[in-house]
């Protein structure tokens, strides 16, 4: 790891701290233990990698995957024992942050969380709750509510739950109160309506989605450049899979002359950084079990690097910084409210949004990745972000 190693442990005990704080346990626990980036790729890597070997015919191509698992094993091994030290000093930390004479700053979520545990009767201020996003509500949030002797409402749509990777679970699973389903989008009509039921259909879904009759919308094939000149003024979104596409799109709209507004602009940063930093020597984030650029350009690749084969086209064009140098160029929308020509954001980072016009990319129909049913949601959340045009990059194949 390049001598990293202790800022993983460090990395590890802060989000171990974190995902305690979001619950109402007595002590931090071994549940509690949160990987670090490092940590959380290798354990991906792994999986894909196994996944990959099982149906690989014999031959060298499977004797050098072969190889690449063994590494990923002893990847692996280091971080157990990250793990098992970033407990500990999870441990220690939170120690210190509950001494009133201890040198840790306290952080928001830590008087959150005694709030909570002071059981606070809400209703002396409110007549119900409202909760909305429940299928993404954490243990502690459900103890506030759960506690309560107001009326509660649950509201959420288990088909956006999108954070599986960080542990996020369904909680309205858990919640074993009356239902009412609410099927009629207002955000958009029939024909979008349609096209979104097509993956609610491969998730299983016993409930679909009814357009709003008052609202026309369109739904087409079709490609980028053609959403900007779809007819008629409103909001325009290029919704993509990876932060590599998002970087890629962005520099197309500038490169045109359009005012481009970037969603998770922060994140795109630290993506480039990261690159940056692998040149350096300095791996860190997303590229921090790279030992060198070259060993990602070989890891780009092959079937499970390909991801990254994008950023690498890009890096040899035009050239990290000046890569750097377009995307700051971009209005950040999560700071700022300006006007737009149109606006890049990945599907994760649409969640919430809305659009007059938008264009699902063609690597969110990759049928590979909707074997996944996470993929699949990550989908439906991207077509549901369009509220009159929406396009898609190709059809939808069943995986």
């Amino acid at each position: 790891m390049n001598g990293d190693l202790a800022a993983a442990i460090a990395e590890t005990a802060m989000r171990t701290i974190r995902a305690f704080l979001r619950t109402v346990d007595p002590k931090i626990e071994a549940q509690h233990v949160r990987s670090s980036d490092y940590c959380r790729v290798i354990d991906r890597k792994f999986r894909l990698a196994l996944e990959e070997y099982r149906y690989m015919p014999d031959g060298e191509d499977r004797d050098h995957l072969r190889q690449y698992i063994a590494l990923l094993e002893q990847h692996r091994a280091t971080c157990h024992q990250i793990g098992k030290e970033g407990l500990s000093l999870a441990r220690r930390v939170w120690d210190d942050m509950e001494d009133p004479k201890g040198e840790t700053p306290i952080v928001h979520d830590f008087y959150l969380r005694e709030y909570v545990l002071s059981q606070p009767d809400l209703g002396r201020w409110y007549r119900y709750l409202l909760f909305d996003e429940a299928q993404d509500a954490d243990p502690l949030m459900l103890f506030l509510t759960q506690s309560q002797k107001i009326p509660v409402f649950y509201v959420g749509d288990a088909y956006q739950q999108i954070y599986e990777w960080r542990g996020a679970a369904n909680a309205m699973e858990s919640l074993d109160l009356p239902e009412s389903t609410l099927t009629l989008s207002f955000r958009f009509g029939q024909a979008v309506a349609d096209d979104a039921n097509e993956v609610l259909d491969l998730l299983g879904s016993r409930l679909y989605l009814r357009g709003n009759p008052e609202k026309s919308s369109l739904v087409r094939m079709g490609k980028c450049g053609e959403l900007p000149s779809a007819g008629g003024n409103g909001s325009r979104a290029i919704v993509v899979r990876t932060n590599a596409e998002a970087v890629q799109q962005t520099l197309s709209g500038l490169m045109s002359g359009r005012r481009v507004g970037l969603c998770g602009a922060s994140s795109i940063r630290s993506f480039l950084k990261g690159y940056q930093d692998l040149i350096e020597g300095n791996p860190s984030g997303e590229f921090v079990y790279f030992q060198n650029e070259q060993e990602l350009r070989e890891f780009a690749q092959t079937d499970m690097g390909q991801d990254l084969r994008m950023l690498v086209k890009l890096v040899d064009e035009y050239g990290i910084e000046e890569l750097e140098r377009m995307v700051e160029r971009a209005v950040d929308l999560d700071r700022s409210t300006g006007r737009v020509d149109i606006s890049v954001t990945t599907a994760h980072k649409s969640k919430g949004l809305e659009f007059d016009r938008v264009f699902v990319s063609e690597e969110l129909f990759n049928p590979k990745r909707l074997e996944s049913d996470e993929e699949k949601r990550l989908l439906y959340v991207a077509k549901t972000r369009a509220k009159q045009v929406l396009c898609n990059a190709r059809p939808l194949v069943a995986a």
